[in-house]
């Protein structure tokens, strides 16, 4: 093999998964920034909100897509988005604005992962923590091997699993842009306790002929997260980056930069 096409296909992949804290009460000085960046339609879509908290998850959320999908010659306020076939958002035009993007939120905080070209799919899962769970959602909805996983955790380590494996499949259903059209358990994580968990596909054709790679991460104090990534072909590698998007536009982070190896 030619070393030049050799050293093509180890060359590794990125996601930038970059986290933002938002107001849950009201409209604060850092929502007021991201909205510059917003069309008009989306400003009017936001006011549409009648829960303040999901009203600047949703500003700071295309924000952020905005922000982050801009390229140099291509203004946040440029780029237009469309649907896929199940509501996924992506970007329409212009070309130099088009990378595998994905968005997630919850009270509090909001996610936006943004994957180099060579990645061919991205989704990302945020929740909080606190977030009730139960035995009985896990039974309607998980795959019977994470059931049986999380009954044997200890009482006080259950909700703390089911976040994971939860957001894992998000992260997961989100990448493939079928959302909950797919069903939960037609997949399952092994090696949950990891860092790197491992999808094991029920159903056959789920994988899509892909290579997938998963990592968990707590980007921020009482929240837990993952994220998805596909790409093809076995010698591509991903690397995630966990950063705080208010050191671009200003205002307060409590987390540091955190890198994982896929």
């Amino acid at each position: 093999m030619h070393p030049e096409t050799s050293e093509a296909q180890s060359r590794p992949c990125h996601l930038r998964v970059w986290h933002a804290a938002t107001s849950t009460d009201q409209r604060g000085e850092f929502e007021r920034r991201c909205e510059r960046w917003l069309a008009q339609d989306e400003l009017i879509h936001a006011d549409r909100f009648q829960r303040t908290t999901t009203r600047n998850q949703h500003v700071v959320g295309r924000a952020m897509a905005r922000r982050l999908l801009a390229a140099r010659n291509v203004a946040p306020q440029e780029i237009r988005f469309g649907m896929g076939q199940h509501g996924k958002p992506q970007v329409v035009m212009p070309d130099e604005a088009i990378q595998p993007f994905n968005i997630a939120h919850t009270d509090g905080l909001v996610l936006c992962g943004v994957a180099d070209p060579q990645v061919d799919l991205v989704g990302v899962d945020v929740e909080s923590i606190h977030r009730r769970t139960s035995t009985e959602l896990a039974e309607r909805y998980f795959a019977e091997p994470e059931v049986q996983f999380l009954r044997r955790q200890p009482s006080e380590l259950q909700q703390y699993f089911f976040l994971r494996i939860w957001t894992l499949k998000e992260a997961f259903i989100k990448a493939i842009g079928t959302g909950l059209h797919t069903p939960l358990a037609d997949f399952a994580f092994d090696q949950i306790e990891s860092e790197r968990p491992v999808i094991r596909f029920l159903t056959p054709g789920l994988d899509m002929e892909k290579q997938w790679s998963f990592v968990c991460s707590s980007p921020r104090e009482g929240y837990i997260a993952s994220a998805a990534v596909a790409v093809t072909g076995e010698a591509s590698q991903a690397t995630v980056n966990w950063q705080p998007f208010e050191d671009l536009v200003g205002g307060a982070s409590n987390r540091s930069n955190v890198g994982e190896q896929l």
